[in-house]
């Protein structure tokens, strides 16, 4: 073979096409590799923290809905919150509440023979947002209809009172509606 013919095989048209199109590849796959898969990559990144970001808007959207609701309730109950401050208040109120109890008792007949109240930390220094609890153990006497309304107005008191164990016992053999009974009560009254 001589030298022009391999010069003219290698020039030749066909030769330059597999070129053109080897470029093409190694220029499309540099391409493919470098510039859009990281950009793919990208996009669905940024699709899927969209759709976080989409969750986490409803979830703040719900959340001011709901601070939304309680301060136009405030708002609209503005004038009756001194009501809760009562029923729940900041300090046991022992005085108010025992008087409460033996307003409540002589209102309804009903004759209170001793009082007991459970230990209350008066000092406490540590800040609580929860309710405490403190027991007033009442033992009366009285009949039916007496220990009846007692309970109702203890209950309907302003003061948040809840009348936990009741204990009706007999004194004689009477069981009339009027009859003597010995009466315990388990009282709890609630401060913050």
């Amino acid at each position: 073979m001589n030298i022009e013919e391999i010069k003219k095989k290698i020039l030749g048209r066909k030769f330059q096409d597999y070129s053109y199109s080897i470029f093409f590849f190694l220029t499309f796959s540099f391409f493919l590799f470098f510039v859009i898969r990281p950009n793919l990559i990208n996009v669905f990144s940024l699709h899927e923290e969209l759709a976080h970001l989409n969750l986490l808007d409803k979830n703040y959207e719900n959340v001011i809905k709901k601070i939304l609701e309680i301060q136009s309730f405030i708002e609209t109950n503005r004038n009756d919150l001194y009501v809760l401050d009562q029923s729940l208040a900041s300090t046991p109120q022992i005085n108010k509440i025992l008087d409460d109890i033996t307003v409540s008792a002589s209102s309804s007949g009903l004759m209170i023979n001793q009082m007991n109240i459970s230990s209350i930390d008066l000092k406490e220094n540590t800040i609580n947002t929860t309710k405490k609890v403190f027991i007033i153990n009442i033992g009366a006497n009285g009949d039916f209809l007496q220990v009846s309304r007692f309970k109702k107005l203890i209950e309907n008191g302003r003061r948040l009172k809840v009348v936990k164990n009741l204990q009706l016992i007999k004194n004689d053999q009477d069981s009339s509606e009027s009859a003597d009974l010995d009466i315990k009560f388990i009282v709890e009254t609630y401060y913050l």
